[in-house]
């Protein structure tokens, strides 16, 4: 998703910037990779949840390794779909698609916004989207679950063994959906990084605002 963003940046807002900040583009940057694992983290709570009913019911069958990565599959052709969609939208109006524009939304809207772009943008970015889309599921069937035989044994559990298996997965798993550490969770706010529109709203992450 930072690919996306450092191409979004490269194909536009860094055009439309009146001046160069690198602090701020830097900032931009590192704002939006926190909403990107903020995304991640809503993502994996429901693998982690069935997770632990396999695990207290002693449950492996191979079919679920197929469902794991058929859900990941079906996320990442969601996310780089709206990615995609949301790269049109920015380059017109300089701000992320929310909900209602995407309620709105149909496939003459994006034929209509690309043809009204340069020709290179649409080029570019179609084939960095394509690129992308094909890398990820590459990664994701060349994932390698193990034998689930390998995360049992005959023995006690070693002290600390429950915490680390269970306990830190959840803490990290609450931590990425939160987004921050802080007692508040990561909000529009934390995208305001510069004065500049176009940088604030590269930050974001088109999933977030799919429901705002």
């Amino acid at each position: 998703m930072s690919l996306f963003r450092l191409n979004l940046f490269f194909l536009n807002v860094y055009y439309v910037l009146p001046e160069l900040n690198p602090g701020e583009i830097i900032q931009s940057f590192i704002a939006g990779i926190r909403f990107d694992i903020l995304i991640f983290g809503f993502f994996f709570i429901p693998v982690y949840l069935l997770l632990l009913i396999q695990a207290a019911f002693e449950k492996w069958p191979r079919s679920l390794y197929f469902v794991y990565k058929t859900y990941f599959g079906l996320i990442w052709i969601l996310i780089c779909a709206l990615n995609y969609v949301d790269f049109f939208f920015f380059v017109h109006h300089g701000k992320r698609m929310r909900f209602a524009e995407y309620d709105g939304w149909n496939f003459e809207t994006l034929i209509e916004q690309a043809k009204a772009l340069q020709i290179h943008q649409v080029i570019v970015f179609t084939i960095v989207t394509v690129v992308l889309l094909v890398l990820g599921h590459m990664l994701i069937k060349a994932l390698n679950f193990g034998d689930w035989k390998d995360e049992y044994s005959p023995h006690p559990a070693r002290r600390g063994e429950v915490a680390l298996r269970i306990l830190l997965p959840l803490v990290l798993i609450f931590l990425a959906a939160r987004g921050t550490v802080t007692p508040h969770h990561l909000n529009l706010e934390h995208s305001e990084v510069s004065n500049s529109k176009a940088l604030n709203e590269m930050a974001l992450n088109p999933i977030w605002c799919f429901d705002k």
